[in-house]
């Protein structure tokens, strides 16, 4: 392989880690201790209080069959254990470029979030100093029953790792809502409920309402909240007139621009106008409009 295909391996190695590490922390905002440590099966694998402040994680030294249910709190320390791990350097011929200082598991989510923000960092950091031609060398007597793969296969072993488990936390995290009971504000506004709507306003716990129930294509709904005042603009990241725009829901589309709708706003995720997600999802008619 000569150094400029090397080198584009090692940006793709790179851009890859960037893209699963911010859709996994993406998935993780607003992560609460209640859903961190949430068991919903006996037996589950979780951490806990060992009685002098710290956590230990649950765990076996040989595997156990079946495989015992884990919780997001013992997901997300075994991803910190894995890209925290020294080998990351060692096996791709990199100098351990500094380590995770910490005393047990993570006890809380938000402790947890900022650990895995630091492993991450240290995993890119190390990946990222590696010599990109050294990349497909075998990695030797290093890596025991894995000498003879190559560094770039090792690295990717590290992304299967940190994809899939990540793919399990958010998995956890949809299975947590999905089994919560719901408020009955929100209960009503779901139901597009005017009589029970409007029989608990004002509301104000719900800022982003109206994106919210664009977010889950409940038109009904949005029709409700924006007849009601609800604010048409205010979002976590993707407004009600990007959703509808996407969706090919031009009366929506215009009744969310007759109540002041942001033609410009830019979403979080793709960086587009809603126009653009028109154009994007192939709604033609609804991209003209916005034009």
């Amino acid at each position: 392989m000569d150094s400029l295909d090397a080198t584009r391996v090692k940006q793709d190695l790179l851009d890859a880690a960037d893209f699963a590490f911010r859709r996994l922390m993406d998935r993780l905002d607003g992560l609460t201790d209640d859903e961190y440590l949430w068991e919903p099966a006996p037996g589950c694998w979780s951490v806990r209080p060992v009685g002098d402040g710290t956590f230990r994680a649950d765990g076996s030294p040989v595997p156990v069959v079946p495989a015992p249910l884990t919780t997001i709190a013992w997901r997300m320390c075994h991803l910190v254990d894995l890209l925290a791990g020294e080998r990351n350097a060692t096996w791709i011929g990199v100098e351990p470029l500094g380590r995770l200082d910490r005393v047990g598991e993570p006890g809380t989510a938000d402790d947890a979030i900022q650990q895995l923000d630091q492993a991450f960092t240290l995993f890119r950091t190390h990946v990222a100093g590696a010599e990109a031609a050294q990349l497909t060398v075998a990695m030797g007597a290093i890596a025991g029953a894995y000498a003879a793969s190559t560094r770039a296969a090792f690295v990717l072993h590290e992304l299967d790792e940190l994809i899939h488990h990540g793919a399990e936390v958010a998995t956890m995290r949809d299975l947590y809502r999905a089994t919560q009971p719901v408020e009955p504000f929100l209960q009503a506004c779901l139901d597009a409920d005017r009589a029970a709507v409007e029989s608990m306003l004002p509301d104000d716990r719900y800022p982003t309402l109206v994106a919210d129930m664009a977010g889950r294509q409940n038109w009904a709904a949005v029709r409700l909240l924006v007849d009601l005042g609800f604010d048409v603009n205010a979002a976590g990241g993707v407004t009600a007139l990007h959703y509808a725009a996407g969706a090919g829901e031009l009366d929506i589309v215009r009744l969310l621009v007759l109540h002041g709708a942001d033609r410009g706003v830019r979403d979080s995720q793709f960086d587009l106008p809603p126009g653009g997600w028109a154009q994007y999802f192939g709604q033609r008619e609804v991209a003209a409009y916005l034009r």
